[in-house]
Order: C-alpha cells, then structure tokens, then sequence
C-alpha cells in the first residue's frame, strides 16, 4: 500500500502536524519466530498440557529507536513469562552485537496461557533446549529491526476502551467463598467467581481502561510499526492443544487489516506490537452478564482484538506527530524478601504428597503441596529489576511480573511524563505483585507459590523504584 491510499484510511491523518525541521529519529521493526515443536508443555495452568497443532506463530516483536547516537529497543515475546535469565543472555548478546546497553533494551512476555513454558511454571517444566534458543530469537528479532532503520516520525496518544476490561476479583456474600489450597477460610474475595454467580456483591478492584499508542511512520509516510499498551490479562478461548499467542496476535493481524498493510505483502513489515499494562487482577470476563452460548475457539479473542484495534486506530489517527525525541533508558535493581514456607508447612507438604503419589497432580491441595516443597528449594531473597525509557514526552515503566492494575494507576498519577505507559512482565518474572491491601483479604493471587511468593510490602517497594527511574529520565540521567 502506498502513501496516498493508507493516507485513504485515515490512519495517518495527523501527519501533516509533523514538526516542519529536519529531525534526526530512526526506527526500525522486525518480527522473530519462536514457535516451539509439536509436543511441547504449554504454560499458563496448573496442570501440564501438550502443544499438538499451531493456530498462529509465535513471535517476538521488535521495536529499534535511534536519535541523537542513542539507541532504544522494545522487544515483546508471545510467552507466558521470559525469566531474568533469558532476558539478561538476550540483552548481553544486543549488547555485543548493537552495541545497545541493558537500559535501554525492554524485553517483555504477553502472558498468553497457549505458548511454551521459559520457566517452571506450577507442573509445566521448561525445555531447557528452548530456553536456550529463546535468548538468540529476541536478540535476533531487535538485531533485525535495527538493520530496518531508517528515517521516521514518532506520535503517541491515549484512548480509552472501558467494554473489555473487568477486575477479576471479587467480595462475596457471607459463606460463599470456599477455603483456599491450605485449608483456611480467611479469604474476603474471589477470583473468577463465575458469569451469573448470584453470591457476587461487587469488585475488589478498579480497572484501568486507558489505551495507549506509539505510531511509527517512515519519513515518506509508511507505517513502521505500532505499539498499543492495555491493562488486560490474556482472553483465553483457544482450542485444545493449541499453540497460540491469544489476542496478542489477533490484535496485530487486525491492525493489519484496518490499516491495509498485511504483514506478507511487504518489507520490512509492518509490525503490531501489543504490551499488555498493569493486569494481574484484570481480565474479559463480565460476571455480571446474562449467561450465553459457549464461543467458538478463538472467536472471543477475535472480537476483543477487532475492538481493541478499532480504539487503537482512533488514537493513531489523533496523535500528532514529531521526526525528533530524546531518548533514555534507566534500570534500577533491588533485593525483595520472598514468603517461604515454614519447617511445619513443609512437612504437611510432605505428608499429603506421600499418599497421593508422585503426581502429576490434579486437586488444588496437592498442588499447591507441591509448590510447598518446590519453594522449600527457594533463597530468602531475590533480585529483581524495574526499568524505565524516555521517548520525548512519553514515558515508559516496567513491572517485573503480574502487577495488580493498582500499581500501573498509582505511577501513572505520579509520573514526570505524560502519557506513561507501564509494561508489565517486563525483564523478569517475578509472579504476581498484588497491593499490601489485596493480601489484607486473601484471593488466588495471594496464595503462597512459584507464582505468588515475593514479600506483602513488594508492590510500594517496586512503585517506588518506578518513580525514582521515571525522576531520573526527567532530569536527563540514564543508566
């Protein structure tokens, strides 16, 4: 497509707002397929499952910006998680080969629950020779897009998109919530209760409906690339066995369709990156629904894309655009305690699993007596990473895991920069990063295992480590 006809679409309306001075941003995208074999482990539950047929690839999706000798990169894997390990051996290897350091390099996971595990994830193991490819593929993927760079235009905006997002836990009338995996009955909310739960009394939570979009445009007009940011867990919906990066990847392929730039018609390609906000409490389902027919496979991740893309489309169109932005990138490292279990818990653990079997295990209690004994193996502490990137106005901040959609909230109310998009699973996975409050009252993603273990206070400490890396791109230091 050229540039009258997309101009046709009205996507790239704005762009006769560009700043009239020759600027000096380059920007370059590029895909990298990590599809894994049939008969891998797929993520995402807390049983095992068997990839046996591939709807659509997997990708990593990268972004390359380059303004005034410094480089940043965004890369997004179509993972559940990407482990520091795997993302560390990545950044070393952009290091050597692109000379870009480590703060400025963001690689993140989409959370889809139909892809390969890259790290230990309740009875999902890791293939270790996947995990040993996955690092190469992502540097692959931003090595690529900065041989794509060339000169470009950069706009960004905020929509707003209220109809998809739900906060996922919820109070419940008196009696109504059953024990947990360890047999209390302390819990005040519940996850996933169920569409037309007549017990439901109200969220726990808030939802964060903001979308926003960086629109990258070739100095002649072509469209290079568009990342979208949403606070939304995975949509889920996919077939039995499956390898799929959920709405993720129906998001890109309608981004294509809207604008007419399919990815298989030229190159480099346009590329669709999609990272998904502050959403370890949120996801798609509506309780309070009237009941419907079942969907068909995929046919809920294609309708949230479609709306999605639609608002996303709306925002490009509005954004004014500039062909010149400082660019940054700082990290920040800290020590965070982790909950373990005690010697009597263990124990416990130990007595139950004796009678059930080696496994694998199906009822909740054995197996969160198995994450029992697996975090018995655990440190006291860990290290972890929070990071931050400066592009001209907009600033972007990282979670390293499942961040409760509080947290994205409180840093974008505090922020230097405006509009701040948070990305989260974001150089690390650390599992879910529920508010102090949230443990207050319980619910699945404050129960102790592999993907809920970091300390009660964890969440003020990460916010607060945010906002020093959001202070620092301000008054112009990176790191």
């Amino acid at each position: 497509m050229n540039r009258r006809s997309f101009l046709l679409t009205g996507a790239a309306a704005a762009s006769s707002r560009v700043l009239p001075a020759a600027g000096t941003l380059r920007a370059g995208a590029a895909t990298s397929n990590i599809t894994p074999p049939l008969g891998c482990s797929l993520a995402g539950g807390m049983t095992d499952r068997t990839g046996t047929e591939v709807h659509d690839e997997l990708q990593v999706r990268a972004l390359a910006l380059e303004s005034g000798g410094t480089r940043l990169a965004i890369a997004t894997c179509d993972l559940c998680v990407v482990p520091r390990g795997v993302v560390d051996r990545a950044k070393r290897l952009i290091e050597e080969h692109a000379g870009i350091p480590p703060a400025h390099v963001l690689v993140a996971s989409t959370h889809t629950h139909s892809a390969p595990p890259a790290a230990h994830l309740f009875q999902s193991r890791p293939d270790p020779h996947y995990v040993d490819w996955l690092p190469v593929r992502i540097a692959d993927g931003v090595r690529r897009a900065l041989n794509h760079l060339e000169p470009a235009r950069i706009g960004w905006g905020v929509g707003r998109e209220e109809r998809l997002v739900f906060n996922r836990r919820f109070r419940m009338r008196p009696g109504t919530i059953p024990p947990d995996p360890f047999g209390r009955t302390t819990d005040q909310v519940l996850m996933n209760p169920g569409v037309g739960n007549p017990n439901v009394l109200e969220p726990a939570g808030p939802t964060d409906p903001a979308v926003g979009v960086l629109a990258v445009e070739a100095a002649d007009g072509r469209p290079i690339a568009v990342l979208g940011n949403y606070a939304l867990h995975y949509v889920g919906g996919e077939a039995p066995g499956h390898i799929s990066a959920d709405y993720f990847a129906a998001w890109a392929a309608a981004m294509e369709a809207l604008t007419g730039l399919e990815a298989a018609r030229r190159y480099p390609p346009f590329v669709p990156i999609l990272t998904n906000g502050c959403s370890g409490n949120i996801n798609n389902v509506d309780v309070k629904r009237p009941p419907r027919a079942r969907a068909e496979p995929y046919q809920q991740m294609r309708r949230v894309a479609e709306i999605l893309a639609a608002e996303c489309l709306r925002t490009w169109r509005a954004a004014d655009f500039t062909d010149s932005a400082e660019l940054g990138g700082s990290l920040e490292e800290l020590e965070l305690a982790l909950r373990l279990p005690s010697a009597a818990e263990i124990a416990a653990a130990r007595r139950l699993l004796a009678t059930a079997g080696p496994g694998p295990y199906r009822q909740r209690d054995h197996i969160y007596a198995r994450e029992t004994l697996d975090l018995a193996e655990y440190p006291k502490t860990v290290r972890t990473v929070v990071q931050a990137l400066r592009i001209g106005s907009l600033g972007i901040a990282t979670f390293p895991g499942e961040a409760f959609v509080e947290l994205g909230i409180e840093v974008k109310a505090h922020s230097p920069f405006q509009p701040t998009f948070l990305i989260e699973l974001a150089n690390d996975y650390r599992g879910y990063i529920p508010t102090v409050a949230a443990f207050e009252v319980g619910g699945y993603e404050t129960w102790r295992a592999k993907s809920s273990c970091l300390e009660v206070e964890a969440a003020p400490k990460l916010v607060a480590a945010v906002r020093r890396r959001l202070e620092a791109l301000k008054r112009g230091e990176n790191t």
